[in-house]
């Protein structure tokens, strides 16, 4: 497979075939096809995408997956988080896309709506923005993770670690006192 340049990632509008176009990427290097992500991707970056003309506007469908190297946020086990993203974008003309007026609320049908630049749709942004939209808030290398020790920082889920279980907070031991009537 050849090397994807920047310019293979952008859809002119007027060169689109009217019966639309398919289009398949395989990206082993994102910061190089000018990708930013922020994360890690361990392998290629696979995307494919349905390309429609409707009247000036670019319909764009299809998906994006990659597999992103992440750290758990409970025990900080580095691991790899496979990911698939279905997207749906329209790409309009800049005026069309901000719309008449500048300062109103905008529809959801709107917040889908990017804008053409120079005439053409630049898949680049979509396909980082698919991954970056998938990746969750608090990573976990699995759903059961119990985490480090507070005291000593070994894995839970390594065995016991010996470390005396935390004393409560003794600012809360007049509660322990505290006895509720029966009714």
């Amino acid at each position: 497979m050849k090397n994807v340049e920047h310019s293979d990632f952008v859809v002119s509008l007027n060169k689109l075939p009217p019966e639309g176009l398919d289009l398949s990427f395989e990206i082993a290097d994102p910061a190089r096809a000018g990708i930013d992500l922020g994360v890690q991707v361990d392998g290629p970056i696979r995307a494919r995408f349905d390309i429609q003309r409707l009247g000036g506007e670019l319909r764009v469908a299809g998906t994006v997956s990659a597999a992103v190297r992440l750290e758990c946020s409970r025990c900080l086990t580095p691991f790899v988080l496979p990911i698939e993203s279905e997207a749906n974008v329209t790409f309009a003309p800049p005026a069309q896309a901000a719309g008449e007026e500048h300062q109103r609320e905008l529809s959801a049908d709107e917040l889908e709506i990017e804008p053409l630049v120079q005439g053409g749709a630049d898949l680049r942004g979509v396909i980082a923005e698919q991954i970056l939209l998938a990746l969750p808030l608090k990573p976990l290398c699995s759903e059961g993770c119990r985490g480090i020790c507070p005291r000593c920082g070994k894995e839970a889920a390594a065995g016991d670690c010996g470390c005396a279980p935390a004393a409560g907070d003794p600012r809360w031991e007049a509660l322990k006192k505290l006895t509720v009537p029966e009714r």
